[in-house]
Formats: C-alpha cells, sequence, structure tokens
C-alpha cells in the first residue's frame, strides 16, 4: 500500500510518519492539563479523569516511540525521549529491555515481567488487582542490571534521562509538593498501572506457542483513535516495528483470518468486564504455584 507523501511541515519537524502528529496532540494536551492543576489556574476534581486517561496515552506514545522512533535524527529523539519521561514520571530509556527484550522476545516466559501466570487467584478481578503489584515486585527483585549488561549505550541514556527526571521532580516537589503529588503523581501513577495491568487482558488464556493466538486484541475505533492502535495487540507483537499507523491493516491482512474469534472484541471495558468479573475466565482453578 502507497502511502501519501507528508506535508512539509511534517518534514520540517522530523517526523518519520505523519500520523505521529495525534501523538503530538494527545501529549501536548497532557501537558496543559498537567500545566493547569499543578499551577491551580483550574483544579475541579473532574479533571483528574481525563488527565489520567491522556497520562495512559503518553505510556502508549512512549511504548510506540521504543519500537519505532518518532523523530529523524538522534537529537530530536533525545529530546523527545525526555519530554515523554516529564510527561509520564518514568524514563523512556529505562523500558527497552523489560519490555522489548524481555516481554516481545521471551513472551510469557519466565524471564517475562509481565506474564500472565504471575497471579493464580481463583477470582479474576483478584488476580487484576493484584497483577501490578505483583509485576513491580518481581521487577525489582529479577532486576540485574539488563540495561547495562545488554545496550551499555542505551544505559547511558537511561541515566541521564532519569537524572533530569529526578532534578524536575524534586524542583517541583519543593515549589509545591501537594500539587505535585496529586495532580502529577497521581496521573503519574494511573498511566504506568495501566501500561502494566493491560498485558494480563492481552495474554492472560492465549496461547503464546500461537502464531496469532499469543494475544487478545480489542478492535474499537474509538479506543483505538486515542490509544494509538494498542488494541491491535497480535499485530503488534508479530511485527513489533511496524508503525502504529499500519497495525489495523496488518491485522485484518495476517491476524484476524487466522484469530481464534473470542481473542477479539470491540470494546476494552466489555473485553475486560467479561474476562474478569462476568465471563468463564472470572472463576478459576486453584494454583498451587504461581509462575
Amino acid at each position: 500500500m502507497r502511502h501519501p507523501s507528508p506535508a512539509p511541515w511534517v518534514t520540517w519537524v522530523g517526523l518519520r510518519h505523519g500520523e505521529d502528529r495525534r501523538s503530538l496532540l494527545l501529549l501536548a494536551a497532557l501537558v496543559v492539563l498537567l500545566a493547569l492543576q499543578w499551577t491551580g489556574a483550574l483544579r475541579p476534581w473532574l479533571l483528574l479523569l481525563p488527565t489520567c486517561v491522556l497520562a495512559f496515552a503518553a505510556c502508549v506514545i512512549k511504548h510506540n516511540h521504543v519500537h519505532c522512533r518518532t523523530f529523524r535524527g538522534a537529537w530530536r529523539n533525545r529530546l523527545f525521549e525526555h519530554a515523554l519521561g516529564l510527561a509520564t514520571g518514568h524514563t523512556t530509556a529505562g523500558i527497552v529491555t523489560g519490555h522489548n527484550v524481555r516481554h516481545h522476545g521471551l513472551n510469557q516466559t519466565d524471564a517475562d515481567w509481565v506474564r500472565a501466570s504471575l497471579v493464580g487467584f481463583r477470582h479474576n478481578a483478584v488476580n487484576l488487582l493484584a497483577f501490578p503489584f505483583v509485576v513491580v515486585a518481581r521487577m525489582h527483585a529479577e532486576r540485574a542490571g539488563d540495561l547495562a549488561r545488554w545496550r551499555p549505550a542505551l544505559a547511558r541514556r537511561a541515566v541521564v534521562e532519569r537524572t533530569v527526571l529526578w532534578l524536575v521532580m524534586v524542583a517541583l516537589l519543593v515549589a509545591d509538593w501537594r500539587a505535585t503529588l496529586i495532580y502529577l503523581g497521581v496521573p503519574w501513577v494511573f498511566g504506568q498501572w495501566a501500561l502494566i495491568t493491560i498485558n494480563l487482558l492481552q495474554h492472560q488464556d492465549c496461547d503464546a506457542a500461537s502464531d496469532v493466538d499469543h494475544s487478545r486484541n480489542v478492535t474499537g475505533r474509538a479506543m483505538n483513535w486515542l490509544f494509538l492502535n494498542n488494541g491491535f495487540h497480535a499485530a503488534h507483537h508479530l511485527r513489533p516495528a511496524l508503525h502504529w499507523s499500519r497495525l489495523p491493516a496488518f491485522h485484518a491482512a495476517h491476524v484476524a483470518p487466522r484469530a481464534r474469534p473470542e481473542l477479539s472484541e470491540r470494546s476494552l471495558l466489555r473485553a475486560a468486564w467479561t474476562q474478569f468479573m462476568t465471563g468463564p475466565a472470572a472463576r478459576r482453578p486453584a494454583v498451587t504455584a504461581w509462575t
């Protein structure tokens, strides 16, 4: 399929794909909401909800970037990675080995820090609640300098990103610790929580050995507009470096004709409700040893 040439301003800004205008728009919206609330210019409690949703979208944008860089030229990407870290409260380079290497390269094995087998309660709703805490605990317990050992140059970038992020966070806490914890901390934590927890929905009860049934897909248009086609998860695992804008076409051509129909759902909320609350998977057999 041929794609139209990008507009001149897209080339000038340095985007590799014109569709990432949406990524920049979502990030800009998040930064505006964070700034309005932190400064006290606008602080209705209900505004935290869209801010948290956009914080999750920013985590998805960071995820997309580590698979397929957003800009042409190293310096643009380095600046963007710092911006992503400040928007999400977590470094960009720091997620590469845990996600790209362990999750994609070793999906659902003992080396995968977000494998579904980490939780084994009878009630799947409890598994959903426990999953992010178990994942974080396992990451800290097993972390053995992966980044420095496997990719030293990336490790140095992660140190620089972390230093900048912590300096900014300390300055913000000194300036107004309460606003920082509430209006920055809550969206940051929610975004990280959502990014980790969605792995359970995407992979639980799937077949990790299958060509296409290793992931659950959510194909609804609104959800995939906001979260940049993150719902086409099987396609993403098959072609991790494929730009997010190409995933629906790849899904239609290579995943949908072969995947089990029950692993595809149009609504994210319905998929989660069925998997964790009301469907056959909501009550599970006892697990004597979690892995």
